[in-house]
């Protein structure tokens, strides 16, 4: 037989469940929208029908006394686990085997995942922005803040308002920001620990797991990204999270009548900014408009990929022709290497220039002139820069025109004006917009004080930098080109066409 104190427990459960129902009765009934303006007979037909829906519903459902005694050890071990009750362990009175069932999956792939508490209860909140009933989002962010516990771990120190708020404001990142984090994420040479709270890591593995929980089917870079970052093992529990949160989400999803615990509904009704966005559906919305997520998610990368594609051939291209010609230039393994390893690590610096560009930047010439120069730990005081800064250089001649910049400062490292501590350089520039022409960046190089004819022996008169100067310039670039070796230095003179 069930104790007393258990059929009173029933008992309140019951009541509640009524008092919940009453109230959805109210607010939904046709008659109570219509209350104020029906006659006082239809008011008192509606109080009648609801006083007998009072009766049935108090009317205590058959159970065992086993039943009774399973289900309060199951609710037990429950809040014992958590904290709290969730009504997510509640709700299945229609076919009460299944909250065991929900349950142990809960213990398998969220509560004993072994992976961090303070992770996987992070990051549930975060992905549960993208689900449109918010019971989920509420109740997650309740164990953070110390309405019960996180991930089912009472030894977590709790998160803070701010903090929360934070983590449910944080934008969804763009295509262009997603390359970015991926190249992180795979630059990782051994898998890392994962990553502590609020970190620049965490956010990344935040952004790339958005992706992979948004777009599955969309998402190999960004798996490929974390399994690179994290490993095998923590791989696969971060994927049985993942799967755990959207059997969660589609749970209230389905079932919507799901009540907020008391806890929070104080908790909310006290801060009313955590209210606003832990209610806020936007994130969801956007996510199941249509492909408005998805393409911001990973239509964009598709261009980029394409783009970065059509770069790699580029770029294949230009090594291929710089080793050609430094071969034709240094027939021996070691006058060969260290001029060779230059020239890529000039190639190398404007790929990394390029990767730390956001959206819509451009390389500046007065960026790729100051990199290079720092490059080569010239003296800024032999060196005079005069020109307006950020004038936007074209993609897709930016390879072979920073290769022209770089050979222009070897050369006045190696022999011109910053290998002799008496001698300057000036690099002026200036832009000319033509009415019915591309505007053209006139770059004028100036060495003095060099006396060229006193070491004019070790000077060749036509290397690699001086033909990429006059020839490909010229052909690839639609540029103008003046390249002279006078008494006092190298003057050198190029025009080319920029982007407004």
């Amino acid at each position: 037989m069930p104790r007393p104190t258990d059929l009173m427990a029933l008992r309140r459960l019951s009541i509640a469940a009524v008092l919940q129902r009453t109230v959805r009765a109210l607010v939904e009934a046709p008659a109570m929208r219509r209350v104020s303006a029906a006659s006082r007979g239809d008011r008192r037909k509606f109080l009648v029908g609801l006083r007998a829906r009072w009766r049935m519903a108090l009317v205590p459902t058959k159970r065992t006394g086993s039943d009774v005694v399973a289900r309060n050890r199951f609710e037990r071990e429950v809040q014992n686990r958590l904290g709290v009750l969730p009504n997510f362990f509640t709700s299945t009175s229609a076919a009460p085997a299944l909250a065991s069932q929900l349950w142990a999956q809960a213990k398998a792939a969220y509560l004993d995942n072994p992976l961090p508490s303070l992770f996987k209860e992070r990051l549930f909140v975060h992905l549960s922005r993208f689900c449109e009933v918010r019971y989920c989002i509420v109740r997650h962010a309740g164990f953070l803040l110390g309405k019960g516990y996180p991930a089912g771990n009472a030894r977590v120190t709790p998160e803070t308002i701010e903090q929360i708020v934070i983590l449910l404001s944080r934008p969804v990142p763009n295509a262009a920001q997603l390359e970015a984090v991926f190249t992180r994420l795979e630059g990782y040479l051994e898998p890392a620990e994962i990553p502590a709270p609020r970190s620049k890591a965490e956010e990344d593995l935040f952004d790339a797991l958005t992706v992979m929980f948004v777009v599955p089917s969309r998402s190999a870079q960004a798996r490929t990204a974390v399994r690179q970052a994290v490993g095998d093992g923590p791989f696969e529990y971060v994927v049985a999270l993942l799967a755990f949160i959207r059997m969660a989400h589609y749970w209230t999803e389905t079932h919507p009548e799901l009540a907020y615990e008391t806890d929070m509904i104080m908790l909310m009704a006290q801060h009313h900014d955590l209210a606003r966005r832990l209610l806020d559906t936007s994130d969801a919305e956007w996510a199941h408009a249509g492909d408005a997520l998805r393409e911001a998610l990973t239509g964009q990368l598709q261009v980029l990929n394409t783009e970065l594609q059509h770069r790699t051939r580029n770029l294949l291209s230009v090594i291929q022709v710089v080793f050609d010609r430094t071969m034709t230039k240094h027939t021996t393994l070691d006058s060969f290497a260290p001029v060779f390893v230059s020239r890529l690590d000039a190639i190398s610096r404007v790929q990394t220039y390029l990767s730390r560009l956001v959206q819509g930047e451009k390389v500046t010439f007065d960026g790729l002139l100051r990199t290079e120069l720092a490059a080569h730990a010239a003296s800024l005081q032999q060196i005079t820069l005069d020109g307006p800064p950020g004038v936007r250089l074209r993609s897709s001649t930016l390879q072979t025109f920073a290769l022209a910049i770089h050979e222009l400062v070897v050369n006045a490292v190696k022999y011109g004006a910053l290998a002799n501590p008496n001698a300057h350089l000036l690099v002026r520039w200036e832009v000319e917009d033509g009415d019915d022409q591309p505007p053209l960046l006139h770059v004028h190089w100036e060495e003095t004080g060099v006396h060229l004819a006193d070491i004019d022996g070790n000077i060749p008169q036509s290397g690699y930098g001086r033909e990429l100067i006059e020839r490909a310039l010229p052909y690839q670039l639609k540029a103008k080109t003046c390249y002279e070796m006078m008494p006092e230095g190298v003057r050198c003179s190029i025009s080319v066409p920029v982007l407004m």
